[in-house]
C-alpha cells in the first residue's frame, strides 16, 4: 500500500475544508497552497491584517490562489454557539468582554469557526504549544461524547523496504497525558482504535499494550496498570474478531515475530502488533522520536483523540509536508 497515495485520495473525495490558524508560518502557508492545488481540501486562513499574511506568502513565492484570507469577524461565526461559549466561560467568572476578547486569537477563532459548522476541521499547533491549541479545542469544541480522556495517536509511515513494518503502524498516547493510570490508558486504546479503523477500515487491529516486560517476565507494581488497563481492553472489544489485544508486551515481542513466538506463543497480537499503546509519556514522545530520527519513519501527527470535533495539534518541528498530510488525514474523521 502507498499510504500517502492512499490518504490523499480518501480525502480527496471528502470534499472537504480545512482552517489553519497559523497563516502567518511559511510553512502553513505551503501545506496551503500544496491542498489547494491537489484539490486536497479548501483552506481558510485567519486573520486580523490580510494584507499581512498575502506580504508574507508573497515574500516567500508562495500562491495563495485557491486558498481563502479571512479577517476575524464574528459576524461570520454562529452566533448561537458564541452565545453558549461566552454563557459558559462567564459562569466560570470572567467576564463577557474577556471571553469575546478570546474570538480575536486567530486559535480560538478557528476553534469556533469549525463549531460553527463552517469547515470540517482545524489544523495547527506548527507554531502554538499543545497546551494552547488543547485549552481552546476543549474550550470552544469540547469532547465527544462519552469522551472522558483527550489523547493522540501519530500515524508511523514505514521507509521503503523497512525490514519489519510493511503497513503504517500507529503510537498513542504521544503528546498529551503525562502518567495515565489503567482507567486512562484503557480509554485511549479504545479511541486508538476507533481512530485505525476510521483511517483503515478493513484492516485487523493487533493492540500492543507496551512495557519493559512481556507476560509478567518482570514484578514490578508499575506494570500493574499496563496489565489491568490490557484487561479493560479486551473485555470492551470482546467479540470482536476484526481487534486483537494483548499485554503486557515488549516492543521486541510486540514488532518481531520470532521473539513474540518465544515470549507469547500464545498471543495472536504478538510479532504482529500494528497500534502500540505505551504506558506513559516519556516512553511514547521518545519512542516516535527515534522510530522517525533513526528509523526513517515519517511521524504524522499528533492527531488529537476524543474532541468533539476534529481538531489538531501539530508538533513545532513539523515540516510543510507533514502539515499537509496531517489535513487529509484529519479529514478523515
Amino acid at each position: 500500500m502507498n499510504i500517502r497515495r492512499y490518504i490523499l485520495e480518501l480525502a480527496r473525495k471528502k470534499k472537504g475544508k480545512i482552517i489553519m490558524p497559523e497563516g502567518f508560518d511559511v510553512r502553513v502557508l505551503k501545506a496551503a497552497q500544496k491542498l489547494a492545488e491537489d484539490d486536497i481540501a479548501s483552506v481558510i486562513l485567519p486573520t486580523d491584517d490580510v494584507k499581512k499574511i498575502k506580504k508574507i506568502a508573497d515574500e516567500a513565492d508562495i500562491d495563495l490562489r485557491g486558498v481563502e484570507v479571512v479577517k476575524m469577524e464574528r459576524d461570520i461565526l454562529d452566533k448561537e454557539k458564541v452565545r453558549e461559549f461566552v454563557d459558559v466561560r462567564t459562569r466560570k467568572g470572567m467576564t463577557k468582554e474577556k471571553v469575546l476578547n478570546f474570538l480575536k486569537n486567530p486559535l480560538y477563532f478557528s476553534m469556533m469557526y469549525l463549531k460553527s459548522g463552517n469547515c470540517d476541521a482545524c489544523v495547527g499547533g506548527a507554531v502554538y504549544d499543545t497546551a494552547d491549541v488543547l485549552r481552546a479545542a476543549i474550550h470552544v469544541i469540547g469532547t465527544a461524547e462519552n469522551i472522558k480522556m483527550i489523547s493522540s495517536y501519530f500515524l508511523m509511515i514505514p521507509p521503503e523496504g523497512h525490514s519489519l513494518a510493511k503497513d503504517p503502524i500507529v503510537f498513542a498516547d504521544c503528546a498529551v497525558n503525562p502518567d495515565p493510570q489503567a482507567m486512562a490508558l484503557k480509554d485511549i486504546a479504545i479511541a486508538t482504535v476507533e481512530s485505525f479503523k476510521k483511517l483503515f477500515p478493513g484492516k485487523q487491529a493487533n493492540v500492543a499494550m507496551l512495557s519493559f516486560s512481556t507476560k509478567g517476565s518482570a514484578n514490578n507494581k508499575i506494570l500493574l496498570k499496563v496489565q489491568e488497563a490490557t484487561e479493560l481492553v479486551r473485555s470492551h472489544f470482546v467479540g470482536r474478531n476484526d481487534i486483537n489485544v494483548d499485554g503486557e508486551l515488549q516492543f521486541d515481542a510486540a514488532v518481531v515475530p520470532s521473539i513474540g513466538k518465544k515470549k507469547s506463543p500464545d498471543s495472536l497480537v504478538a510479532g504482529n502488533a500494528n497500534i502500540f499503546i505505551f504506558p506513559e509519556l516519556n516512553a511514547s514522545n521518545i519512542g516516535y522520536k527515534i522510530a522517525e530520527r533513526y528509523g526513517g519513519f515519517q511521524a504524522i501527527g499528533p492527531v488529537i483523540q476524543g474532541l468533539a470535533l476534529p481538531a489538531s495539534d501539530l508538533s513545532r518541528g513539523s515540516t510543510s509536508d507533514d502539515i499537509y498530510l496531517i489535513s487529509a488525514v484529519m479529514l478523515l474523521g
